[in-house]
């Protein structure tokens, strides 16, 4: 049997030989029918390699002979199964994800040739099914070894210019991520470090904060741990947007409690927030959400002592707050020790009797009785600053 090599140099010998006679062979009609075939051999070669691409999960080329073929046979890029799929496409449908790897070469390609029509990007932007593009399957799909693999293809297109920041929001991708919260973690993960405006931003078709979206969405609590798990990681000074509220003022995690039930949510916190992390959960919980201090001090006693991003105290973060925070902490308040009255805010640099008296809710009373059990502090203080903050305050006191 012949093989494909050897065909193959019987034809380069034929068509050379047919370029070198052509002017003298006078037979116009001849000349007709090579002109025919060659062009449905060009044809028939652009189907077959584009058959192949469409299986390219099956026999694993290397990436670069991918390239190498694109490049010699373009058509092929083009060339669609009988499921209506560009090879690019179909490069998600294969179950292990070891297709994935081929999309940002086929993308590549694909821009030169206007894929999926123009301005589609290759065909990342051409619809795919279930009113989602090509990008956003990626976003979505998943099975064991799914996640790693498509965050790699994700990273690789954006490498190439042709994953843009822009797409985040304009095709949801991190929301369609966090909806398939324990398969897609990684991607996920990514998304949300790009852009993590997402989280303090309305979700862009129901108008509602991201982890409202997202919480309600989720049967499972696990689902929302590895959601939550990731957000506290990337945004740790807004406590991952735990405590974001809702148009009716109500938090994210009043959401959970709803939803998920006391006891399981606050497991689910403690152990994302176990005391090796450090992470000074009371800082945010009794200045969100002051109500829930006896459920939050159970739940996290070691957290007292903690100090927050600004490296302040909890009785700082508290005073920092204002009146109104300080006022639903009253206890918190009073229990400071001496040391603690004496030490300065690390950002505003004000002494407790001075953080307490500030702002249009201070309280002078709160603020003589700090003062009254150090009042040596106001040998230390700066009083030209505290008299510039308090002297309308001050005035008026004394009348």
């Amino acid at each position: 049997m012949t093989s494909l090599t050897q065909e193959i140099i019987a034809l380069q010998a034929q068509l050379q030989f047919i370029q070198h006679v052509k002017e003298e062979w006078k037979d116009d009609k001849c000349i007709k029918q090579i002109a025919e075939v060659v062009k449905n051999t060009k044809k028939n070669l652009s189907v077959a390699f584009g058959d192949s691409f469409q299986r390219l999960g099956e026999f694993q080329p290397n990436e670069s002979v991918v390239e190498k073929v694109l490049k010699g046979i373009p058509e092929c890029v083009k060339g669609k199964n009988e499921g209506d799929r560009i090879p690019l496409q179909s490069c998600l449908i294969d179950d292990q994800g070891t297709s994935l790897k081929y999309i940002p070469v086929l993308a590549k390609e694909g821009v030169k040739h206007e894929v999926g029509g123009k301005d589609k990007r290759g065909g990342l932007l051409t619809h795919f099914g279930a009113g989602m593009n090509t990008l956003q399957c990626l976003a979505l799909l998943s099975n064991d070894e799914y996640d790693r693999l498509a965050v790699n293809t994700l990273k690789e297109l954006k490498k190439l210019g042709l994953l843009k920041k822009d797409d985040i929001k304009e095709y949801n991708l991190t929301v369609i991520s966090a909806n398939n919260a324990e398969k897609a973690t990684l991607r996920f993960r990514f998304l949300l470090e790009w852009d993590p405006s997402i989280l303090t931003e309305p979700i862009p078709f129901n108008e509602k904060p991201f982890m409202h979206h997202v919480i309600p969405i989720h049967r499972q609590l696990e689902s929302v741990k590895s959601l939550l798990t990731i957000t506290i990681d990337v945004c740790p000074e807004e406590a991952g947007f735990l405590f974001q509220r809702n148009e009716n003022g109500k938090t994210a995690l009043e959401v959970a409690l709803e939803k998920f039930g006391e006891k399981e949510t606050m497991t689910m916190l403690h152990e994302i927030l176990s005391p090796t992390k450090s992470f000074p959960i009371l800082h945010h919980a009794l200045v969100h959400v002051p109500q829930k201090d006896k459920l939050f001090s159970k739940w996290f006693p070691w957290a007292f002592h903690l100090r927050d991003h600004h490296g302040r105290s909890l009785h700082q973060a508290i005073m920092a707050a204002g009146g109104k925070c300080i006022e639903e902490n009253s206890i918190v308040i009073a229990s400071m020790s001496d040391d603690q009255v004496q030490e300065k805010d690390p950002i505003t640099t004000l002494y407790p009797f001075a953080a307490v008296a500030s702002g249009e809710d201070g309280d002078m009373e709160r603020s003589f009785e700090l003062l009254r059990r150090q009042p040596g502090v106001l040998e230390r203080s700066p009083v030209q600053r505290y008299g510039r903050r308090t002297k309308k305050r001050k005035r008026s006191s004394t009348k």
